[in-house]
């Protein structure tokens, strides 16, 4: 190891002993912690900000007696709402999609029918994960889901083992509790580790009594130490034991390491075998660049602007409490002061000396009132600055008013609306099509681990293959297909619309516009296909080829795709079967020839 900044120069300076190895691997996690502790620390921040608490400036101290208009927690309701409401829809398809592979259609199916279902069964954790990932990316930037096979294994009365259970849930990844080793991109991150906090009982069971005393245990807090920020939430009441699970891409071992201890708990070889050896997808990131695989908060592409319209809401708030009816008054003149402590309606207050008050003018000579009038010139003036501001702020996050319900214009037609939200809405499908890709490769890797590890009288009975209408043969061909996921070729698809809030009235006026285009094209299409049945094949696929521009396109599809293949075996036939009448005509021919 290096002597200058604890760099290190190769891996075969430690040992390949459990010691050597917690040396190498709490060199790397430490330098895994100092490359992430900036991420950490604003993500705290960004945490206790959207929460309504203060945020640090940048010399390091705490904003204090700061009017919070907390403009960033509505955005990040509406961005939740906008991008997230169902659970996931997901598809599985032939990557080629070739019309004789039975067996590909077979084993897709297959594979499609068993994620269905689990998600069905399992809707609240799907629900729950889905949640905290996508509030993570939005928030401190960064979403984590991880993959887990767990198998439990029972013994027959002959002694023979056999698998009793076997599932793959989908793990929630709190933001904090995920490093990884210095990289540019995903794909060159060298190991991944996923923090979890262990019981004493529970670290015992696993790895003995001895392991279990050696461990250091501590109360569990809301917010990693290291990120140097106190928030206000108490520690867990249970003394546990953090624990790292790091997967080693370099040699592919997965190792369980606990700092303190002398040497690491347990080390094994990859059990899952997948294609990009991670349990996890690639992580969910906000503003990520090939600088370095780290994110930064969406919050700090605009702070500024959050923290000058909360210091101008702040000055509107002191002001606002300075707009009072108040003044001063010659103390020599205690009628004025009567004036507003015993006056009501229609009551006259006596003057004594009524002629010393005449010479000084009057009421006006011996009051003075509080110069209300600049004070509101000055509040009216704040205000448009702040609403300039927050207009500026809805350019630069790009939530429109339009998304919020609102027309910014009292002139302003249904067109111009329209207009406006299909505009302010690319940026929301752009984060509704990386949630839906995030989702995607989550399912992907899980579908892998049932490929790969689960028995296939499982598959099959997760998938209820008897109640699907293929060949028997056919089934237990895509079943063997799907144990050999790796030249499967199956591709697994979830759109946006699948897991985002859908706009019924926007889906209806597709389907009712696609509708009457549909009517008018088979109006004119019918004559043609009447004079020559062999054109009703490429009518069809040119009507399929229009439809596939609409989302959600593709349940009719199939459909069509059997009235493809109808006509074209329709069209097949008439041409091996010519017309009696030709035919007919043939034969008078030929007899004629032949006398």
């Amino acid at each position: 190891m290096s002597e200058t900044g604890g760099s290190i120069d190769s891996r075969a300076e430690f040992k390949p002993t459990p010691a050597g190895q917690y040396k190498y691997w709490d060199a790397e996690l430490t330098a895994s912690k100092k490359m992430l502790s900036g991420f950490h620390r604003q993500g705290a921040e960004v945490v206790r900000r959207y929460l309504g608490g203060n945020i640090r400036r940048q010399d390091d101290a705490l904003q204090s007696n700061v009017f919070h208009l907390n403009l960033y927690h509505s955005n990040i309701i509406t961005l939740k709402s906008l991008m997230y409401g169902n659970l996931p829809s997901v598809t599985v398809m032939r990557t080629n999609n070739d019309a004789k592979d039975d067996v590909g259609r077979v084993a897709a199916n297959i594979l499609q029918r068993v994620l269905t279902n689990d998600i069905q069964c399992n809707g609240e954790e799907y629900d729950t994960v889905l949640a905290a990932d996508l509030e993570d990316r939005l928030i401190p930037g960064l979403g984590c889901s991880k993959v887990r096979y767990d198998v439990t294994i029972g013994t027959d009365e002959l002694g023979q083992e056999f698998v009793e259970k076997e599932s793959a849930p989908v793990e929630y990844v709190h933001w904090q509790d995920v490093c990884w080793g210095w990289s540019r991109t995903f794909k060159d991150i060298p190991w991944m580790g996923f923090r979890s906090y262990m019981k004493k009982d529970e670290v015992e069971e696993r790895w003995g009594e001895k392991v279990a005393k050696a461990l250091e245990y501590k109360k569990q807090q809301a917010t990693d130490p290291e990120a140097a920020i106190e928030m206000e939430e108490d520690d867990g009441p249970w003394q546990v034991a953090e624990i790292w699970e790091i997967w080693d891409k370099t040699k592919r071992q997965i190792v369980w390491y606990s700092k303190g201890y002398s040497k690491v708990l347990e080390t094994k070889d990859d059990f899952l075998d997948l294609r990009g050896f991670f349990p996890c997808p690639p992580l969910f990131l906000a503003n990520c660049t090939t600088t370095l695989y780290v994110p930064r908060s969406d919050f700090h592409m605009a702070q500024d602007l959050y923290n000058e319209i909360d210091r101008l809401q702040t000055r509107i708030s002191i002001i606002t409490e300075a707009v009072k009816v108040v003044g001063v008054y010659d103390a020599g003149s205690e009628e004025v002061g009567r004036m507003f402590d015993e006056g009501m309606d229609n009551d006259l207050i006596p003057v004594e000396k009524w002629a010393m008050l005449s010479e000084k003018g009057g009421l006006e000579g011996v009051i003075d009132w509080f110069p209300i009038a600049d004070v509101v010139n000055s509040l009216i003036k704040l205000r448009e600055v702040r609403d300039e501001t927050i207009g500026l702020l809805q350019q630069v996050t790009g939530m429109s008013d339009i998304m919020r319900g609102e027309l910014s214009g009292q002139y302003e037609g249904v067109g111009q609306s329209q207009m406006k939200a299909k505009f302010g809405s690319v940026r929301i499908q752009a984060l509704q099509d990386e949630f839906a890709g995030f989702v995607t490769n989550m399912m992907q890797v899980k579908a892998e681990i049932i490929c790969k590890h689960f028995d296939i009288e499982n598959i099959a009975r997760r998938a209820n293959v008897e109640s699907m209408n293929d060949d028997p043969e056919l089934i237990m061909a895509g079943l063997e297909l799907l144990k050999n996921y790796d030249e499967a070729s199956l591709r697994i698809d979830i759109k946006p619309d699948s897991v985002a809030m859908v706009d019924f009235s926007q889906k209806q006026a597709e389907r009712t516009q696609f509708l009457d285009t549909f009517a008018k094209y088979m109006q004119m299409a019918t004559p043609m296909m009447e004079a020559d049945k062999e054109s009703t094949p490429f009518i069809l696929q040119m009507l399929q080829w229009g439809l596939a521009g609409f989302k959600g396109s593709k349940d009719i599809e199939g459909v069509l795709d059997k009235a493809i293949a109808g006509a074209e075996q329709r069209a097949a036939n008439q041409q091996e079967q010519p017309d009696p009448e030709q035919m007919a005509a043939q034969m008078e021919q030929q007899k004629m020839q032949m006398d």
